[in-house]
């Protein structure tokens, strides 16, 4: 699947009228979400990768073994940074984290970590493709959703680490088969940064001590849209028109542009023999 996208910058002061535009515009109330996303950086190596046990593969429901299968194929080329994403809710912030009700989850089986009681989702993006006459980025990507035992499966299938966490705050809105979010990103304090892997999902710290990445803690406003086949071309003119008609309709309100790719690149950096750092091509 590949994702298409723009994006703009909306100082903190001008958030809630961005909001109230994009609720007109979409017709909708805004979904507020806070999503707590776990980074895990795979192993620094150019050959021998791991990639996905094909039991585990096949294993899997029907509808989600290709997904696995893309998966599989694209942590066998190289190393990325992929993410893990849990939903969570304002008051998990400053309490210890409870049991979600109905779950036949056993905490003290040695084999099923603490922190996989939580469904979540697991996102890898491919570095976006070179611009060329595109007036919007493109990426290939890939998305699991509602999963358990993701960091099991990160950790000991893939043999990726973990490298840092942060909260994602969004407000959501849906315009046809066009998706807005705007997004701020939030940084945990140091002493609330757990690696230890029953820990990962462990105790949010109050909501207050978190601090924005950003100094002047803008947000991003992105318009997206998901095409199934990026190689068909009709598929992404379709995608890119309805983005660029979006876009023509906020001029003068949003300057929507697009980003360098790079600062998107999601593969994971090794040294070579001489202890430099590249990127992995």
């Amino acid at each position: 699947m590949h994702e298409l996208f723009l994006t703009a910058h909306i100082g903190n002061d001008a958030l809630h009228r961005a909001v109230r535009i994009l609720q007109g515009y979409c017709a909708m109330q805004p979904q507020h979400h806070l999503y707590r996303r776990l980074m895990f950086e795979g192993p620094k190596a150019r050959t021998n990768l791991k990639g996905l046990d094909p039991a585990f593969i096949m294993s899997q429901p029907p509808a989600k073994i290709n997904l696995w299968r893309g998966l599989h194929e694209q942590l066998l080329r190289q190393s990325y940074v992929i993410t893990l994403i849990y939903e969570v809710d304002g008051k998990d912030f400053g309490k210890a984290p409870t049991e979600e009700p109905g779950q036949d989850v056993k905490l003290d089986d040695p084999a099923r970590q603490r922190s996989d009681i939580r469904p979540g989702t697991l996102r890898w993006n491919e570095l976006p493709d070179p611009a060329g006459t595109r007036p919007v980025n493109t990426r290939l990507m890939l998305q699991i959703d509602n999963e358990r035992d993701l960091i099991t499966t990160t950790q000991s299938q893939l043999g990726y680490s973990f490298s840092r966490q942060f909260i994602h705050e969004c407000y959501r809105f849906v315009h046809g088969n066009a998706m807005f979010e705007l997004s701020r990103y939030l940084q945990l304090p140091e002493e609330g940064e757990s690696t230890q892997p029953e820990d990962l999902l462990g105790a949010l710290p109050p909501f207050e001590s978190l601090t924005p990445f950003d100094g002047e803690d803008k947000w991003i406003l992105t318009i997206s849209a998901k095409v199934l086949n990026g190689n068909d071309p009709d598929q992404m003119q379709q995608g890119i028109g309805e983005l660029m008609t979006i876009k023509t309709e906020f001029e003068g309100c949003f300057d929507f542009h697009t980003v360098a790719r790079h600062t998107l690149d999601t593969r994971l950096k090794v040294e070579n023999w001489m202890g430099q750092m590249v990127l992995v091509s």
